[in-house]
């Protein structure tokens, strides 16, 4: 992972937009690790089903992959170009990918310099560990130089960052100025943890996923701003938690990393399945908002944005992300991403305490905030009245059901277009499809694309928009469809359905196939 990342960071260096893809299996014995790097000029990219060049570590991993390589493609194994033997008189056997990063890149015809201040900047910390490093790759980098008609690359001078979905939370999670985290490690979040845990931000590993939402809960509840982390089966035990949220009103960010289920399934393998399970998990019925990102700058911008629409509205916010984007490393022009900005909104406070009213009946349904210390309030799992004594009454239920249901009717916005508006075939994704769809949009120069990275409350324009067009074609990684029927289920429009449920994410070659059948 590490060696893709810096082979990625290097050729941002360059002038190239990267994407780092991983795959690794979930079992202590190991098995076939193995990452995909695809670079170029343009800005969006995609995995790819066959690649260019292979560097394979062991003859087994040679023969899996071979199949991938195009009919002039390259491919090295490490003991047959002297990887290994660069490791063993190093005395590290780690050495030889950085080693391979040299092979590499001499075949690429690339400045080694470049590299160098990659592994400079990744490695600087540990003198040691830097210093075998440099010289494995300038071992390898001559390996390489030896291989005749090497190739020649080109860069260019945009100034490109590189992140993975993992990193770019981390930063809106700060901008927002997160007070608390409690995170039980599962993948694909395990990083938001560890980067978490180097900041000033409270952490908290519970025991368990319960403790860990009870915690955050009350976090929020004192007045802080708090998270958690989880994936689908952790998300499952925080239902009750996520219950009490909605009932008693308390804020709090949920970031849910989608993997194959259900139950362990594939643990180690992305997902698009549990759309569903956020908007409806819980007992009852109460209101909470459904966010899912599509590349590192809404990651950014709705890590922090998450924050301020809890505060706003008091309502659980969830983060749909998934193993594909939470730990592929994607690119995006430096300043772009800079140009987001969070701004802090906490939410209504109240002007007085007077006679407070914690659940305050209000036209738009949310009452003023207060915490705890600045005066006194009732908050439990129960129905109340306004100031927040538990009741049976059918009047006050009725009152507060409709309280509760009223917060987000203003919600607007959730949805970008991308090509001609009056296109008459729609392509239409949600989360990490954005990048993929967008790679292969110049294909179909006749379709448009609408990309929701807000699915609950689906927008209210979109069914406007989206009965402009004669087909919709809804692309996304799950067995039955969910936002397809989603929007059917919102708007009443049908659509055609390309889906994908084997853990992997759309490639390239093959999206555009599955998309010529409708053209």
């Amino acid at each position: 992972m590490q060696s893709g990342a810096i082979l990625g960071k290097a050729l941002n260096r360059v002038g190239f937009f990267s994407l780092v893809y991983p795959e690794y299996p979930s079992r202590i014995r190991g098995g076939d690790n193995h990452l995909q790097v695809v670079f170029s000029t343009e800005p969006f990219l995609a995995p790819e089903e066959k690649i260019n060049l292979l560097l394979a570590f062991g003859k087994k991993n040679l023969v899996i992959h071979l199949p991938e390589l195009v009919s002039n493609g390259w491919a090295f194994e490490a003991a047959e170009y002297g990887l290994e033997e660069i490791a063993r008189e190093l005395g590290n056997p780690l050495t030889a990918n950085t080693a391979g990063l040299g092979l590499l890149w001499a075949v690429l015809g690339l400045d080694l310099t470049v590299l160098e201040k990659e592994i400079q900047e990744s490695l600087g910390e540990k003198e040691a560990i830097l210093a075998l490093n440099l010289q494995a790759v300038r071992a390898g980098y001559e390996k390489g130089q030896v291989i005749p008609d090497k190739i020649k690359l080109a860069g260019t001078r945009q100034k490109i960052m590189s992140l993975t979905g993992n990193e770019a939370f981390v930063r809106g999670i700060l901008a927002a100025q997160c007070d608390f985290a409690a995170i039980y490690p599962m993948t694909p979040i395990n990083s938001i943890l560890t980067d978490l845990a180097k900041t000033e931000v409270k952490i908290f590993r519970p025991e368990d996923e319960i403790a860990g939402i009870m915690s955050a809960l009350g976090a929020a509840y004192a007045g802080g701003r708090a998270m958690v982390a989880t994936s689908g089966g952790g998300f499952s035990l925080m239902v009750e938690g996520l219950s009490l949220a909605g009932m008693a009103e308390i804020p709090v960010v949920i970031i849910l990393g989608q993997r194959t289920g259900p139950s362990t399934g594939m643990a180690t393998f992305s997902s698009q399945a549990d759309l569903n399970f956020a908007i409806h998990a819980g007992q009852g019925e109460f209101p909470r908002i459904v966010l899912a990102p599509g590349d590192l700058r809404e990651a950014y911008r709705l890590a922090g944005e998450a924050f301020n629409l809890a505060e706003r509205y008091q309502v659980p916010v969830i983060l749909l992300t998934d193993k594909y984007l939470a730990e592929s490393r994607l690119s995006v022009l430096a300043e772009d991403f800079k140009k987001v900005k969070i701004v802090i909104d906490r939410g209504k406070r109240p002007r007085q305490l007077a006679h407070y009213r914690r659940y305050q009946i209000t036209s738009d349904g949310i009452s003023p905030r207060a915490f705890p210390g600045e005066t006194v309030f009732i908050t439990n799992s129960y129905e109340h009245d306004e100031f927040g004594f538990s009741t049976d009454e059918a009047a006050i239920r009725e009152e507060m059901m409709a309280k509760r249901g009223r917060k987000l009717a203003n919600l607007n916005g959730g949805f970008e277009i991308y090509g001609p508006e009056s296109a008459q075939t729609t392509l239409i994704g949600w989360g990490s499809t954005k990048e993929i769809i967008l790679s292969i949009l110049k294909e179909f120069p006749k379709m448009n694309f609408v990309h929701f990275w807000r699915l609950w409350p689906l927008p209210k324009e979109a069914g406007e928009i989206l009965r402009q067009a004669r087909k919709l074609i809804v692309i996304e990684g799950n067995f039955s469809g969910q936002l397809a029927g989603l929007i059917e289920s919102q708007t009443g429009l049908k659509s055609e359905k390309i889906l994908k449920d084997n853990g992997r994410p759309f490639f390239r070659e093959e999206l555009i196939k599955r998309i010529q059948r409708y053209d």
